[in-house]
């Protein structure tokens, strides 16, 4: 059993005109310009359990069950009930298993998860405010339109797995696959102005995950060296299954959330290229100042305008693969650590390159690289646009600055020799290695910018933004 509160208070005041730096005490400011207070209240009870068996190292069973109940939902929607099961089976401990040296066992589980996350400690309240005032008479109003069915978020996972091990544990290899269907997503759901609000917290939907996870490890003999690989990859894939009306939700500037679709995609104008001549410029758009040079973004409803309704899903910042591999070698008193992950598939968003790629854009110069690729006149360039001050139809959001943001990067190497026990001992010691370690040390990708891992927002809707982020730092160790 468990049971937390949670209580936020703060209070603030502000104040002007202080006689110097040197006063940091309101009582001496000219002028208070505001002050506030504030206090939310918010409670977790859980009740939970769980059972093991272990019947002969053969079979193995867990259960467990939790309830919890929230004081952010209604009292008829408060308390959530999760329950899980996994069971294993170590098959090389039958009598019938003959394949000497190797071990199996297979796994299966099913398990539920809760989450409140997110949400406001009164979310399922209307709520009253003050400070509505007008005319120089004070006023209260509706601050928030509360939910009152808002429930728990659920997430339901499957999985099954398989362990094996060969040549007496020296190769190992372990599969796992699992699908992960979550109900009742919680989320901001936009609604129309009109309404006083523009947004309400609600249940929108469900999405799901699936996918397959595999690891090898093998420790290798070559002589005196002694080799040990750890090898893992992942596939994993989402999609969103239902929302509230089927309606695609706008996410930010250029991403959204719609049902069949990955949480993460983009969507925004597709390039198609450049216009090489005034003549391949549709007459509606020359009309409004497009010119030979400027970018030619697809017309997707075939209107002959570029508008909204020509934005369409590009890319995700999802991967379809990824892992690492790392390799460990040791040679009497030396050792040797190398190791590298990696990404294919995802799209990073360089939202900076609109500032960069774009003269006038007021705090930003243009790269050398748009300086030499810039389109100079007809068949120099189908990718990059001329160089005119303050174009914002160049810089619309679409498909110009979503780039490959696949990578192998060397995360670590460590080189280390351990001094012989003999002579450590001499000197008081019971062990002494002396090593140097680099971290961050090389990358490999495509993408222009300083890492394709960066993010601007690790949520999993804006995921894939590149604002100029600080890139992870390499280092070197000596200790």
């Amino acid at each position: 059993y468990s049971y937390q509160k949670i209580n936020l208070s703060s209070s603030n005041i502000e104040g002007s005109g202080f006689p110097s730096p040197s006063f940091q005490q309101l009582s001496v400011a000219a002028s208070i310009l505001s002050a506030g207070t504030s206090l939310t209240e918010s409670a977790l009870m859980s009740i939970f359990g769980r059972s093991n068996l272990s019947w002969d190292n053969k079979y193995l069973l867990s259960l467990s069950l939790r309830a919890d109940g929230s004081s952010k939902f209604h009292p008829d929607k408060r308390w959530g009930y999760f329950p899980s099961v996994s069971a294993g089976w170590n098959i090389s401990s039958e009598p019938f298993w003959s394949l000497a040296g190797t071990t199996t066992k297979i796994r299966g589980s099913y398990g539920e998860t809760g989450n409140q996350d997110g949400i406001s400690s009164y979310a399922y309240h209307a709520q009253m405010s003050g400070g509505r005032n007008y005319n120089n008479q004070s006023g209260i109003g509706v601050s928030t339109n509360g939910n009152r069915n808002l429930t728990w978020e659920t997430a339901r996972q499957y999985g099954a797995g398989l362990d094996l091990g060969l040549l007496g544990g020296k190769l190992n290899l372990t599969a796992d696959y699992f699908i992960k269907k979550t109900d009742n997503l919680l989320y901001s759901k936009p609604e129309p102005s009109t309404s006083g609000f523009t947004s309400i917290i609600s249940n929108i939907g469900s999405m799901e995950n699936k996918g397959w996870e595999f690891l090898v490890n093998a420790h290798v003999p070559l002589g005196a060296v002694q080799w040990s690989s750890d090898f893992n990859i992942s596939f994993i894939k989402n999609k969103v299954t239902s929302l509230i009306g089927e309606e695609a939700l706008l996410i930010g500037a250029n991403m959204t959330l719609q049902v069949g679709q990955e949480v993460g995609s983009f969507y925004m104008y597709k390039q198609l290229g450049i216009y090489q001549s005034d003549q391949e410029v549709p007459e509606s758009l020359y009309k409004n100042g497009v010119r030979a040079g400027d970018v030619m973004y697809e017309d997707l409803d075939g209107n002959g305008a570029i508008n909204v309704s020509d934005r369409q899903i590009i890319g995700t910042a999802n991967p379809n693969f990824y892992g690492g591999w790392n390799n460990s070698f040791s040679y009497k008193n030396f050792d040797f650590n190398i190791f590298f992950t990696y990404s294919h598939g995802n799209k990073v968003y360089a939202n900076y390159r609109a500032n960069t790629d774009r003269l006038g854009s007021g705090f930003m110069n243009m790269t050398e690289q748009v300086a030499n690729e810039r389109w100079s006149g007809p068949g120099t360039s189908n990718t990059t646009p001329r160089a005119i001050y303050g174009s914002t139809w160049n810089t619309q959001n679409s498909s110009r600055f979503l780039e490959d943001g696949s990578y192998i990067r060397l995360r670590a190497l460590n080189f280390g020799y351990t001094l012989p026990t003999q002579v450590a001992n001499k000197i008081g010691m019971k062990r002494l290695r002396v090593y140097v370690q680099g971290d961050n040390l090389y990358l490999w990708t495509k993408y222009r910018g300083f890492d394709p891992e960066e993010t601007s927002d690790f949520d999993p809707q804006y995921i894939g933004q590149d604002n100029l982020i600080l890139p992870q730092l390499r280092s070197f160790n000596v200790g």
